[in-house]
């Protein structure tokens, strides 16, 4: 039996296969299609199981087929998680104005009225348009064309005002529409999650939009993006995360920075950081 070679091209398909499979793990990682595939493996494990020790003649006939089904029930189980991979391929370069160099300002306008929200207890929606145009989702709102600012963020989002049941969207330096209807995101019934997340979730599914949710009862601030849910962000947070995600990087260069940044003992560090950062007037006023 003759020794397995490898040369310099099988090392280098290797290589091209194993950053492949990464990228896809790391994308579908944490979603509900995943836990999906997950049950169906245990199941199929069990089948595979029952057969052997029983040798079920007809079991295994059908467990020997199963493989030219597979693709799709592939195609159906990931189908948002593919139509998410196949947008962030294709997607071209920053087209809708949200690089540049007036990103910084957009994020500081954003994170602005979120805390402001959060600080009065004002639930809000607030969806920013990234490669994949909302237009379609523009049109169940009212058409505003505004600037991006925080005041008028939250005075769409006030209790009383006719606009706040729906969702913003954000194009750019922009507020475009207001009072929008966004897709829901079907949930566990175990999740406590309520309409504004569960509307966050299913827009970032269905388009590679970042959606910042404000908790009107618990005053808390969580971001969407591809199907998950980001929970209880400060401002900090919020603006890493809204920079990390911005599309003026490749795609390797942004999937490294998200990753740094899900880092939990960064994110401990940042609090910590921005506790000190922001210290009260009578702090200030005790140390002058």
């Amino acid at each position: 039996m003759g020794s397995l070679q490898l040369g310099l091209g099988d090392i280098f398909q290797i290589a091209i296969l194993a950053v492949a499979f990464y990228f896809i793990f790391d994308l579908f990682r944490g979603t509900r299609s995943a836990q999906m595939l997950f049950g169906l493996a245990l199941v199929l494990a069990g089948l595979i199981a029952l057969t052997m020790v029983f040798r079920f003649e007809v079991l295994g006939w059908l467990l020997r087929k199963f493989p030219l089904f597979m693709g799709f029930a592939l195609l159906v189980i990931f189908q948002p998680e593919i139509r998410q991979a196949l947008a962030i391929l294709g997607r071209r370069r920053s087209t809708l104005g949200w690089g540049g160099s007036g990103s910084a300002t957009r994020i500081d306008q954003l994170v602005a009225a979120a805390e402001e929200m959060a600080r009065a207890r004002m639930g809000a929606l607030i969806a920013i348009e990234r490669e994949i145009s909302l237009d379609g989702y523009r049109q169940s709102g009212t058409l505003l064309n505004a600037p991006l600012v925080p005041k008028l963020l939250t005075a769409i989002f006030f209790p009383r005002a006719p606009l706040h049941d729906g969702g913003v969207i954000v194009r750019g330096n922009t507020i475009v529409a207001a009072g929008c209807i966004f897709p829901l995101h079907t949930v566990d019934s175990s999740l406590a999650y309520g309409m504004r997340h569960r509307a966050a979730l299913g827009l970032s599914e269905e388009t590679d939009a970042l959606v910042i949710v404000v908790s009107e009862e618990r005053g808390t601030i969580s971001l969407a993006f591809q199907g998950r849910l980001l929970h209880d962000l400060t401002g900090h947070r919020l603006a890493r995360y809204l920079t990390a995600l911005s599309p003026r990087e490749g795609i390797v260069d942004a999937w490294r920075r998200i990753l740094s940044q899900l880092d939990p003992e960064a994110e401990r560090r940042a609090a910590e950081r921005e506790k000190t950062e922001r210290r009260t007037p009578s702090e200030e006023t005790r140390n002058a």
